[in-house]
């Protein structure tokens, strides 16, 4: 007979709900849980798999009972057993009887000792993103049913949230234990902070007493053209004037811009939509030209923490970049893909490349190749990245292009901590 989720189960999932928001000691809170499901499903013994995803591997996080500490020391692969399969397609399984099932993984039983009759499975998700798997073995009263996959799913959520609270809280004290070596390099990262910092205030000082002038400069070379006939020689030089004038002009415009950018605000940024949309930016402000885009996005679903609009910012001025490398031709292309712990932006071009000897100076605040740009581009790039706790890179061979690759993390320390504290709050 089907058994229903009663008021007890109800009851037992409303203490879980309050154990897992009101701890951070990982293994009690899962061995607790677990035990619970058990004891609602009437079943033998569970587990917990956490999902590697630099290896593309499961992992026991936990295993209840005397045969656990042997289980401990197996990794599954991506849909190697019915946790595998789980992992791999992101959907529940029950196996009324393994026997009869060939997916089932025998060498975890042939190691442990163990024999395994019947199996639920479920994967274990955080804000959408795989972070394991969550299994219950022989169920005593009879085979599992769709009540206990309902049952388990709720129970997986909530698991979900007490093992990314507990890595956020590791991630937390990591960060006040850091090592000599990681001390040093955050040392230099203030310093340079700073040093940006003091650039902005200058910048920023020189643009609001140069603004003026170089407008009255524009201005009166473009009246004095007007007043020349057209046949005389001077016109060339009241162009160059006019021309160089609205360079200037353009280059306060970008201190001035840089100097007031904001602080980043997280929320979740669809990865593909994110690319396309800057995409559709930089078309619309006179991009493409006789360039052919080569697109190699992810799937829909694939998001990541970020300030959407400066994301856009800095795919724009990349974009532009490689424009310019090409002089508006060639060939640019944009890969974005999940790695791990990270997400990846790749933006090659066909272009001129870059000197070897230029290449540790592209970040540099007005340092610039191109004689049109400020030479703030690059270095709005590299303060966004950084402000999203990321890395950006760049590898160029002149004459055949360049390549810039941005390394986002999925959980920057910012998002860390607002939803480390907003989840206590709730508790």
């Amino acid at each position: 007979m089907t058994r229903k989720v009663s008021d007890n189960d109800m009851s037992a999932l409303a203490r879980l709900s309050t154990l897992v928001n009101s701890s951070l000691d990982l293994m009690a809170v899962l061995d607790n849980a677990m035990k619970y499901v058990e004891e609602l499903m009437d079943a033998e013994t569970s587990s917990i798999f956490e999902v590697d995803h630099e290896r593309d591997e499961l992992r026991f996080r936990l295993a209840r009972g005397k045969w656990g500490s042997k289980a401990q020391e197996i990794r599954l692969s991506m849909g190697e057993g019915i946790a595998g399969r789980v992992a791999q397609e992101g959907k529940p399984i029950v196996v009324p009887d393994i026997e009869q099932d060939e997916r089932f993984a025998s060498r975890i039983d042939a190691h442990t000792g163990f024999k395994t009759r019947s199996i639920i499975c479920v994967p274990i998700k955080h804000k959408g993103r795989l972070i394991g798997v969550l299994e219950v073995l022989n169920k005593r009263g009879g085979p599992f049913d769709e009540d206990d996959v309902e049952l388990l799913t709720v129970v997986s959520n909530q698991i979900g949230i007490a093992m990314e609270n507990a890595r956020l809280y590791e991630r937390l004290r990591a960060r006040f234990t850091l090592t000599t070596e990681e001390l040093k390099k955050t040392q230099q990262k203030v310093i340079q902070s700073e040093r940006m910092v003091a650039l902005a205030r200058l910048s920023q000082g020189v643009a609001h007493e140069v603004r003026n002038p170089v407008m009255s400069i524009g201005g009166f070379a473009m009246r004095i053209k007007q007043k020349l006939p057209s046949d005389n020689p001077m016109h060339k030089y009241a162009d160059i004037i006019i021309k160089e004038t609205a360079r200037l002009e353009k280059m306060v415009r970008d201190i001035e811009d840089y100097a007031n950018m904001r602080e980043p605000r997280f929320g979740e940024v669809n990865l593909k939509k994110l690319t396309k949309h800057a995409l559709e930016d930089w078309k619309e402000k006179g991009g493409l030209a006789n360039i052919e885009i080569q697109l190699d996005l992810p799937d829909d679903e694939a998001t990541l923490p970020g300030d959407e609009g400066l994301l856009r910012v800095v795919l724009n001025n990349l974009f532009q970049n490689a424009a310019e490398a090409m002089a508006n031709e060639g060939i640019l292309s944009v890969v974005a893909y999940p790695e791990g712990k990270h997400v990846i932006i790749r933006v090659a071009d066909t272009g001129r490349g870059i000197d070897p000897d230029k290449l540790p100076l592209i970040f540099d605040p007005f340092f610039t190749a191109n004689t049109s740009g400020s030479g703030l581009g690059l270095t709005t790039v590299h303060r966004i990245v950084s402000e999203h706790g990321g890395e950006i890179s760049v590898d160029s061979i002149p004459g055949e292009g360049t390549e810039f690759r941005i390394q986002l993390p999925l959980y920057p320390d910012d998002m860390q901590l607002s939803e480390l504290e907003a989840s206590q709050r709730r508790a």
